[in-house]
């Protein structure tokens, strides 16, 4: 008997399983219950011969699951972009709008407007729903309608080509999806497409006419489909019903980049900017005294003959520095640019003179691994110097106390601002420049910067008027070309190429000079006086390697006292590598202070889904 028992069981339960899968192979997917989605669409149109004006009703159950939300939102578009046309939006003009819900859910409504697009928000911001509940919205829409649409055919027809759910419009599923559309007439033709965008799929109920009225139908969209509808009357059904277009800003139309525009501003910016090279580079050219030897002045007295100097000439090699001309401002005369380098030059050269000494400071004693170096004063500066030494010294030490370079910061970075200032007003007052190299130079930046604004400001104007903005631009070019000439303005008088000319000679015999071409003098300490030259021209390195030349001749190569080095000893001077982390570091690191411390229409009926007016999406919220 309890074998019979257990047969009957195993029969049952074997029904029951087959049963189960019966019906989930026989039974279409259907959304999950305790996720959102849109269980039922219904979206009737109705269209009014006078204007095209469509008023639509939207009936919905929206399904919340077990997710608690305030209720559903809805987009619809506003202004849409025209194929074929960038200059304009189709504008979709929504009003009359209004939300209920026949099961009772909150159905308050809330407006805005954002984007482009109408949002309706439906419900009530302080209480929260689940499960499913029925909604119905309406609003009247201006501008949907297109009379006169020609289609694929040859065929001119009023038409409403719509989408009714924009592609990528609902990121939930939406089933049982109906459309009615109702015109003044029966329709000629109509279509309906489903899918992602571009898709010509036609929908489950691709359009049964019921006289004025034609019925779509699909099953289901997945999230992120849209659906699409076409209705067309007989052209003239509708009277007044022209689309709204308005201006839309793109790169192309606000500049208006054309022929006529493009070569008016071509030729500007090209005219502007060659009178800017032009000018920069005739006001940019050197004097020069024309029957001179290059390096050579005239008399006292005498007045040389002075024009433009030549683009390139050979000058002669000279074996000292210019009579009475400083480092720094040798510096500053070589490349127009009084830079931190003239300063730290400088610096060196003063305590080669024996203003100061440079005393060396162990790593161990500065509490890091980079080595720090102090500056003592030795004597009165008062008298004697250049002003912008005196105005360095005085920055530096004050009270003619020594200080560490790592313990100035901001002031050193101050000194070398006012020092640099300073060089240019020497070179200046010394007669080897028309003008300030400083003030030349921001003169022109200063006017290059103006012209950049006065173009944004051009621009911007054209944009608001509507004009083509492409007519601003040369404005901003010429100033871009006359910021960047400014380098190129500062000129020397014919004294200052007189100097600059000696100036490159001594530069040439430092680059080449072997050991045994040094002139040396006994009793001069040559390669220290020489030394500040070189810092400024970049040649540390190789002038250490010729003293170290000169010492492995044999000839007597004494250590500077204006240096101390962390370890004092014989040989150190003479050795490239201790004189380039010792002498050559400090040049370089008072020249990188400066950085650190002041940093301070048509669619007919070839159609596709979204390539309609309108489109709806929403979500909850």
């Amino acid at each position: 008997m309890s074998v019979v028992r257990r047969a009957a069981s195993l029969l049952v339960l074997a029904l029951l399983c087959v049963a189960a899968l019966t019906l989930l192979v026989a039974s279409p997917a259907r959304a999950d219950d305790s996720v959102g989605h849109i269980s039922r669409l219904d979206v009737g149109a109705v269209v009014e011969a006078d204007g095209g004006t469509v008023r639509v009703e939207v009936d919905l159950t929206y399904d919340f699951g077990d997710e608690e939300a305030h209720g559903p939102f809805l987009v619809l578009a506003e202004l849409q972009e025209i194929e074929g046309d960038p200059d304009h939006y189709r504008r979709l003009t929504v009003s009359d709008v209004t939300a209920e819900s026949a099961t009772g859910a909150p159905a308050d409504l809330r407006v805005e407007h954002d984007g482009g697009a109408i949002q309706l928000f439906i419900g009530d911001e302080d209480v929260e729903v689940t499960g499913a509940h029925d909604y119905r919205v309406t609003y009247t829409v201006d501008g949907l309608s297109t009379p006169e649409a020609t289609g694929p055919d040859a065929t001119v027809r009023d038409e409403l080509y719509w989408n009714v759910v924009a592609p990528g419009g609902f990121d939930v599923p939406i089933e049982d999806v109906t459309v009615a559309v109702t015109g003044p007439v029966p329709p000629e033709a109509s279509a309906c497409y489903v899918g992602r965008t571009g898709s010509d799929d036609a929908c489950d109920g691709a359009g049964e006419s019921r006289g004025e009225r034609v019925d779509f139908f699909h099953e289901r969209l997945d999230e992120g489909e849209g659906l699409s509808v076409a209705v067309g009357w007989p052209a003239g059904t509708l009277v007044g019903a022209e689309p709204v277009h308005e201006p839309r800003r793109t790169w192309s139309n606000t500049f208006q980049l054309g022929p006529l525009t493009g070569g008016a501003a071509g030729l500007a910016t090209v005219l502007g900017a060659g009178a800017a090279v032009v000018v920069a580079s005739r006001r940019g050219r050197d004097e020069a005294y024309l029957d001179l030897t290059p390096g050579l002045a005239p008399a006292d007295g005498q007045a040389g003959t002075v024009g433009p100097a030549r683009r390139r000439q050979a000058v002669a090699v000279r074996f000292t520095p210019p009579d009475d001309v400083r480092p720094g401002e040798v510096g500053t005369l070589h490349d127009e640019v009084a830079d931190s380098r003239d300063v730290s030059a400088t610096l060196v050269d003063l305590a080669v003179r024996g203003y100061l000494r440079i005393e060396e400071v162990a790593p161990e004693k500065v509490g890091d691994d980079v080595s720090d170096w102090r500056l003592v004063p030795l004597r009165s500066w008062s008298d004697g110097l250049e002003r912008y030494e005196r105005e360095l010294l005085d920055a530096l030490m004050p009270d003619g106390e020594p200080v560490a370079l790592s313990e100035v910061g901001a002031t050193y970075a101050t000194a070398v601002a006012k020092t640099q200032e300073a060089l240019y007003r020497t070179v200046t007052e010394h007669g080897w420049f028309r003008g300030s190299p400083l003030a030349v130079r921001n003169h022109w930046l200063l006017g290059g910067v103006g012209l950049v604004g006065l173009g944004i400001l051009v621009t911007v104007v054209l944009v608001l008027l509507r004009w083509p903005a492409v007519l601003g631009i040369p404005l901003l070019l010429v100033g871009i070309v006359v910021a960047v000439a400014s380098s190129a303005v500062p000129a020397r008088t014919a004294a200052g190429t007189a100097v600059l000319a000696q100036t490159l000679g001594f530069r040439e015999y430092l680059a080449t000079a072997e050991a045994e071409q040094i002139r040396f003098e006994e009793g001069q300490d040559l390669f220290s006086r020489y030394l500040p030259y070189a810092i400024v021209f970049g040649l540390t390195e190789r002038w250490a390697q010729i003293l170290a030349d000169v010492a492995a001749q044999g000839r007597q190569v004494g250590s500077p006292d204006w240096y101390v080095p962390v370890t004092p000893g014989i040989g150190w001077w003479t050795q490239p590598a201790m004189f380039a982390g010792s002498v050559g570091a400090f040049a370089e690191a008072a020249a990188s202070a400066v950085t650190s411390a002041g940093s301070s229409g048509s669619s007919g009926f070839s159609g596709s889904v979204g390539g309609g007016a309108g489109g709806m999406g929403g979500g909850s919220w």
